[in-house]
């Protein structure tokens, strides 16, 4: 009963999926209706657009020239304030609903970055290229006012940067200059609360004012979180400010300054369920048992690399805890590693064997042991002048971070990053009248990235599978911290003590044509003159060359892209884009990795095709887009190895203001992301991959003790063909439909439903486990009285029980247990 339950369970979600995006049109004849016998017309007239889907129509981040979405001949996906509030946009995993190609790119349940198009993005703010965000804070998606999704290569403009995408954040502050002044001065105050104590408080103040009879603003936002969370033992907690100045000046300058601060606490990592197999993910089912053979000999309440190493050993300075496919001794029928009999008891559960249901909130975190420490400051200073047909910028930007992460199981990371850019742009228009127009950006810039990357992974103390979460965290599954000082230098040390600095200095430009209103061609090139220095001085280097010597490189990049679209007289506008780039490799914190300076080789290549149709038909009410793209780059691990990747995918999105009252919005994903051949076992190719026991012919209950990985996928008889990067699922579709009243006696209510598929997902190897696809349904309503807002958000609101691969070496191994049903309420008044 349970099991045919779940298929109309199932059946349902599909039902509803197919209701919501066919309910848009279901009510467009009512409206057509309504609208003929009104206005006595043929045709629909749209006056409002209540979620906000067409505000923000124009975007210059692709070719630092103002167009239409539409006319843009690039996959670019823009949500605005308002859409976010409708849609219970929270974070930058909950992009999958409004723009395709976007999946979680969260770092073991932190939203530092989102994926798109199979890779984590960078972060941009107001067109500057952050410190980079790994899992270090969760990204602040909700102190933003507009969000640009960029899908595919760096636009030249905007200097190198990952393959994938980018997403571009505008605080709430920058949308000052659109402040009325004959509004003049408004605040707004807001409070959240919500499912497992969740409490976040917001403020607003904008105040635009003539200052010597100039147009002058003031713009400020505090958000301030103080709760609970879906994972027990996480307890997230952050201040937030933004401030922003605007004034014109004499002779047509224009200045405008501004910065944010931020400080996180508690948005601890964590690799969520361990012991994962087909039967936890199916039906719940959990191997219980702990290992005793490692002891926590001292009595500090934790584990040190000494009291692991007196049981099991090292090799080649590394901890035989951790065993490597490629050393170790092998079965003579079946070819498989086995365990050398000096580890096999440490590898071994020897109590509590046995089995259990764990709930989804059970997961890695160790109250009073991890760290997640966050502070950061971000500023930028513009000036420009305007002429009639032009206009002179010049741009200063600069973002610091300082992070410090402990996950309880062993990794650890602290990241010290900043970044200075400097940029003068201008941009020039000639109309030649009817026949064509030619605009021109031309851009010059000079940025300093530098970094510390501390980490410790590489000398192999840290083993998922050794906590039993059923149980908990214990005195010899709680590995020391980097950041505790133990007597005697017995604790765990920062095997990776990277300090690099990467100096780029810029020249780009474009040129944009379009005749006759209709053909549009365009070009844009870049280049990039890279001066980086970077040393390694950690206690665990497995390349000794790479170790404790100060390495510089001087190399020069260059990046294109060419670009065509036609507006037809019917709304169709068809595009091609060809680009590529040169792309830096980087460390956990954005900095050059000693071993690709010290070769000369910090720029990897990357390449795009994309084309498509854009489309605004029915009077401009529908918007979208479909698009065919194939992307070819080269991607690096966190232990220094390289692949080629070849992606490539189709996307649609389209925008539908069916009437006054409802919206319709729809996205669809399918894609393939593949692994080039790392060749032979010995050739060294290939990226690391942590293995189960299963895959060796372990039973868990013998290998959960310890760790088996193969440092190079080389050595695994079924990559070495190539294989599919499986933590991407290969389609994804969303839908939403929003219902806005018309002016009621007391105000306007609304509500929002929808829901977003998830194809499978899963692993890699032989016999990997499979995360099968799922719904997420979503739905709000709203009610707005005079100054007064209230609005009610649930999440997964048919308590669809789900999972979300982790990414990079440990997606074989551990997998996050997604949050059931859930809730917020958020008011906000206005004075």
């Amino acid at each position: 009963m349970g099991r045919l339950g779940g298929v109309f369970a199932r059946r349902s979600r599909v039902h509803l999926m197919a209701a919501v995006a066919l309910g848009a049109f279901v009510a467009m004849p009512a409206a057509a209706e309504d609208a003929d016998q009104e206005n006595g017309a043929e045709e629909i007239v749209v006056t409002a657009d209540p979620v906000g889907l067409m505000k923000e129509r124009n975007t210059s981040l692709v070719g630092g020239i103002s167009k239409p979405l539409v006319e843009t001949p690039r996959a670019v996906s823009v949500v605005g304030e308002q859409t976010m509030d409708r849609y219970g946009i929270e974070d930058i995993d909950d992009f999958i609903t409004t723009s395709p190609g976007t999946f979680s790119g969260s770092f073991f349940g932190v939203p530092g970055a989102v994926s798109i198009r199979g890779s984590k993005a960078d972060n941009y703010f107001r067109g500057f290229r952050r410190t980079q965000n790994d899992g270090l804070f969760p990204t602040p998606v909700g102190s933003s006012s507009r969000i640009e999704l960029v899908r595919g290569p760096t636009p030249a403009i905007l200097g190198s940067g990952r393959l994938g995408g980018l997403m571009n954040f505008y605080p709430k502050t920058a949308a000052l200059d659109e402040k009325s002044l004959a509004a003049g001065p408004e605040a707004i105050v807001g409070f959240t609360i919500g499912s497992y104590n969740k409490k976040v408080a917001t403020v607003e103040y904008n105040h635009p004012f003539l200052l010597s009879g100039r147009k002058t603003g003031i713009s400020v936002y505090g958000e301030f979180e103080n709760s609970k969370d879906f994972v027990i033992g996480r307890e997230p907690k952050h201040e937030l400010i933004q401030a922003s100045f605007l004034h014109e000046l004499p002779n047509d300058f224009e200045v405008e300054f501004g910065g944010m601060y931020l400080n996180t606490r508690g948005y601890y990592q964590n690799p969520g369920w361990n012991r994962v197999t087909q039967d936890l993910i199916d039906n719940g089912t959990y191997m219980t048992g702990r290992d005793t053979t490692l002891q926590d000999t001292d009595g500090n309440g934790r584990i040190t690399p000494n009291e692991i190493d007196a049981v099991v050993g090292r090799y080649w300075g590394l901890s035989n805890i951790r065993q490597f496919w490629e050393y170790m001794p092998k079965d003579a029928v079946t070819g498989l590693p086995m365990l050398p009999a000096s580890v096999t008891g440490a590898f071994s559960l020897d109590t509590g064997v046995g089995t259990t249901k764990l709930s989804r909130r059970q997961q890695f975190i160790s109250k009073g042991h991890e760290v997640q420490n966050s502070e950061g400051y971000t500023g930028y200073f513009d000036l420009t002048k305007k002429f009639d047909d032009s206009s002179l910028k010049l741009q200063l930007f600069y973002d610091d971070v300082h992070s410090k992460v402990f996950v309880s199981t062993g990794f650890a990371t602290e990241v010290k990053a900043d970044v200075f850019e400097g940029r003068l742009t201008y941009q020039h228009k000639v109309d030649f009248g009817d026949t064509a127009v030619a605009q021109f950006y031309t851009a010059a810039s000079h940025r300093v990235y530098n970094a510390l990357a501390r980490a410790s992974y590489n000398g192999g103390w840290l083993v998922l599978d050794r906590r039993d979460i059923s149980v908990g965290a214990t005195a010899n599954d709680i590995l020391d911290s980097p950041f505790t000082d133990e007597a005697g230098g017995i604790g765990l040390t920062w095997e990776r003590d990277q300090t690099s600095r990467i100096k780029t200095t810029g020249i780009a430009g474009v040129v944009d044509l379009t005749f006759w209103d209709s053909l549009s061609l365009s070009a844009s090139g870049r280049y990039d003159h890279y001066n980086a220095r970077s040393i390694e001085e950690g206690t665990v280097v497995f390349n000794p060359a790479d170790g404790n010597t100060l390495f510089h490189t001087k190399e020069d990049g260059f990046s294109y892209a060419l670009s065509a679209n036609y507006k037809t007289p019917f709304g169709l506008v068809p595009y091609f884009t060809y680009a590529e780039s040169a792309v830096p490799s980087t460390d956990e914190a954005g900095g050059a990795p000693a071993s690709s300076v010290r070769t000369g080789q910090l720029l990897r290549d990357s390449k795009l095709t994309e084309f498509g149709v854009k489309f605004a038909l029915l009077d401009n009410r529908l918007e979208g887009s479909i698009a065919r793209y194939k992307q070819k780059r080269v991607i690096r691990d966190s232990f220094g190895n390289f692949m080629g990747e070849t992606g490539k995918g189709w996307e649609a999105e389209f925008r539908f203001l069916v009437s006054d009252q409802f919206t319709w919005t729809g996205t669809a994903t399918i894609q393939d992301f593949m692994i080039g051949a790392p060749g032979a076992c010995g050739s060294g190719n290939g990226e690391m991959v942590v293995l189960p026991p299963s895959r060796l012919g372990i039973n868990g209950a013998d290998g959960y003790g310890g760790l088996f990985a193969a440092l190079n996928a080389s050595c695994l008889p079924e990559l070495q063909n190539g294989y599919r990067r499986n933590v991407t699922p290969k389609e994804v579709y969303s839908t939403f439909v929003t219902y806005t009243s018309p002016e009621l006696s007391f105000g306007t209510v609304g509500a929002t439903l929808g829901t977003t598929y998830v194809s499978k997902t899963g692993g890699k190897i032989a016999g990997a486990v499979v995360l099968p696809s799922y719904f997420n349904t979503r739905a709000a309503a709203f009610v707005e009285v005079g100054r007064f807002n209230l609005t009610l958000n649930v999440d997964n609101l048919f308590n669809e029980k789900y999972f979300t691969p982790l990414q990079g070496v440990y997606e074989e191994v551990g997998v996050m247990p997604n949050p059931g049903r859930t809730f917020r309420v958020t008011g906000k008044i206005k004075f």
